[in-house]
């Protein structure tokens, strides 16, 4: 991870809820069971959650381009991952790739990073792109500073937000 290159009001944030460059926690109470249910985890999601695992990060900038950004980013795999296998493999057909869950965010959608980087949030039959990075992932899910992308909508839904709603 590039902490060191995230924004001043980014890393106050982070540290209000927590974090420091040094922290690292254990994940395998939140791994084990996930890969009991297929999960497999990767390199880049173990040591993000041991970074943030069990952090929730208050958004700085409640009002984004196109959206409301009222609720925190919760790192909390199980909250994101248990008993959603199925959510994750349709994720992976749509977009390709290994997700692994990393937290939730917004009306509880949960967020999924890509063996290659990629942070995407899904629920209620959307696939949101948060960041081809986790950094840059985490300055949208914080401070809300561009519009949120629906990357997938399911047949029978509109994208949310629209392209054109900023």
């Amino acid at each position: 991870m590039q902490f060191e290159s995230l924004r001043q009001d980014l890393l106050g944030a982070l540290s209000a809820s927590g974090w420091s460059v040094q922290r690292s926690v254990d994940t395998s109470h939140w791994v084990n069971p996930l890969e009991r249910e297929g999960y497999r985890v990767h390199s880049l999601a173990e040591e993000l959650l041991a970074a943030m695992g069990g952090l929730s990060i208050e958004p700085i900038n409640r009002v984004g381009p196109n959206f409301t950004n009222g609720e925190p980013f919760n790192f909390d795999p199980l909250a994101a991952g248990a008993g959603q296998r199925d959510m994750a493999i349709e994720v992976e057909s749509v977009l390709g790739g290994k997700y692994f869950p990393i937290g939730e965010w917004l009306s509880y959608s949960s967020v999924f990073i890509e063996a290659e980087g990629r942070v995407i949030a899904t629920g209620m039959g959307w696939i949101w792109e948060l960041g081809p990075t986790f950094e840059e992932a985490l300055e949208l899910a914080v401070c809300a500073d561009r519009p949120l992308v629906c990357l997938h909508s399911d047949p029978g839904l509109d994208p949310w937000p629209q392209a054109n709603s900023r």
